[in-house]
This record gives C-alpha cells, structure tokens and sequence, in this order.
C-alpha cells in the first residue's frame, strides 16, 4: 500500500533513500539491505524515510511520480562497478544498482528535487559530474579529523567524522562545477556540494554516530528544508 503524502502529519518530509545489495550469510538470497538506524535517525527530524528496493532503471520515472518524493539519500554500500578489481566479490557489486542510482539521481536533477550522497552516493555523484576515485586503504572503520574550507552558513560540520570507505576522491578528481566543503589529512575532499543542482556529499556516516551529531542532525535539516 502507498501511504500518499499527506496522511502522515508527523512527518514534513519524504526523502527516498537507496539500499545497498548483499549475499545472505545463510540462505540462497539477494538483499536490499538498510541500516535500521537511517529510519531512526530521519524519524527523529520528523522525515519520513522511504527505502527505495532495486528496481530497473527504465522504471524511475514511473516510481517518482508514484512516491512524490520530497528529496533523496544516495546510501553507502556497494564499490561503483567501474572502479572494480578482483578484490572486491561478487556481491559488493552491482551493475543494476549503479545504473538505478544513476538515473535516480538525474531525474531528481531534472525536477529540482534535493540529493544527499553518503559515502558511496558521494562517489556516484562525483563520477556523474565527470570526476574520478582512486582506491585506498587504512579508512574503513576509523575516525578522523575533518578540514573544512568554504564558508557558508549553511554547512556546518563536526570536527571529527567516522570513516567507513575504501576509495576516496583527490582534490584534483572532484568533478566539475562541485564546490569542495571539507577534506581529510591526506586532500581528499570529504565534503562538496553543486550551487545550482540542490546536490550535497558527505563521505562520512551521519547514521553510523549513537548517538547522531548534531551537526549531521542540522545538515540533513538544512539540506532539506525541513
């Protein structure tokens, strides 16, 4: 059943929110899979969460009507299959789920729907402006500092953020007409946003923080004018 916008009065907003794929441990299955902590974490903000399953990319346009989304979350999971090596395994790529996010992300770019990237959505969002990622290693489950460098009121970030990737984007990569917010120790940009295109990125996990930042809190507010 559809719950049509209006009929949660609790809730200001309903922000789409993407799923990364995964193998089941046990059983012969493949998931779209969500962190039970983003519900909790947009329910606090009084965002009602709509996790979007994996579906064809030619059906987008048929599901944005249908949900009449207010924004979208680009989530974590998933290396982008382009930049795949035989290190990662089968099922921590998806051809489909790069293809779906991709036109996702430009049919909210068409309606003038606001975007959030988080890890991997950061990653997507670069690469559709022409941007590149180079691999790394030593950041998945660490916490570092964060540098920020644009003034703006309207972003403001923690001063330490969790870190969950193994692929990062060099200043030099970042694709065109983003505007850079934060970086990391070694230059890699932890943070951009688009002037015109209602887009954000963050690398950091504002779910992953219990309990969440307040400053993530503030960020996914603003980003959304809830």
């Amino acid at each position: 059943m559809i719950v049509r916008k209006g009929t949660l009065n609790m809730f200001k907003k309903r922000i789409g929110i993407t799923q990364k794929i995964m193998k089941h441990p046990r059983y012969n299955e493949v998931m779209d899979c969500l962190d039970i902590n983003w519900a909790k974490l947009l329910n606090s903000l009084n965002i009602l969460p709509v996790p979007l399953p994996l579906m064809p990319a030619n059906s987008v346009d048929a599901i944005w009507k249908e949900f009449s989304l207010d924004g979208i979350i680009l989530s974590g999971g998933n290396t982008l299959s382009d930049y795949a090596n035989i290190t990662d395994t089968q099922y921590n790529l998806s051809v489909e789920r790069d293809d779906y996010e991709n036109a996702l992300l430009k049919e909210a770019l068409l309606t003038r729907t606001p975007i959030l990237g988080v890890c991997r959505g950061l990653q997507l969002i670069n690469a559709h402006y022409k941007g590149k990622l180079v691999r790394i290693k030593g950041h998945a489950g660490t916490n570092h500092r964060l540098i920020t460098q644009h003034a703006n009121n309207s972003f403001e970030f923690p001063s330490n953020v969790n870190s969950f990737h193994d692929f990062a984007v060099p200043r030099k990569f970042l694709g065109k007409d983003l505007i850079p917010l934060a970086y990391d120790n070694e230059d890699n940009i932890e943070a951009f946003y688009h002037p015109k295109d209602k887009v954000l990125g963050i690398m950091w996990h504002p779910e992953r923080t219990l309990p969440p930042l307040q400053s993530d809190c503030e960020l996914i507010k603003r980003h959304f004018k809830v």
